[in-house]
């Protein structure tokens, strides 16, 4: 059941913002170009990216750097 929630709230998300990026292009009058169908093919994947950056950074070993004097 969860699992559905959260799909179906990752489509919500996606979709808008696959929306907002149609109409950013029909807006400024832009014709079909390569660059505008990469942006749209990106609206589903950043929010991967972003989870997969939030886990790392919370699950990832706490590293220090080491501080040293110059001799």
């Amino acid at each position: 059941m969860s699992e559905t929630i959260i799909f179906s709230a990752y489509c919500a998300i996606s979709s808008v913002f696959m929306l907002m990026t149609a109409l950013e292009g029909w807006a400024m009058r832009g014709g079909w170009t390569l660059a505008r169908g990469f942006g749209l093919a990106a609206c589903p994947l950043w929010p991967l990216l972003l989870a997969a950056f939030i886990l790392h950074t919370l699950l990832a070993p706490r590293r220090m750097p080491r501080l040293t004097r110059a001799a």
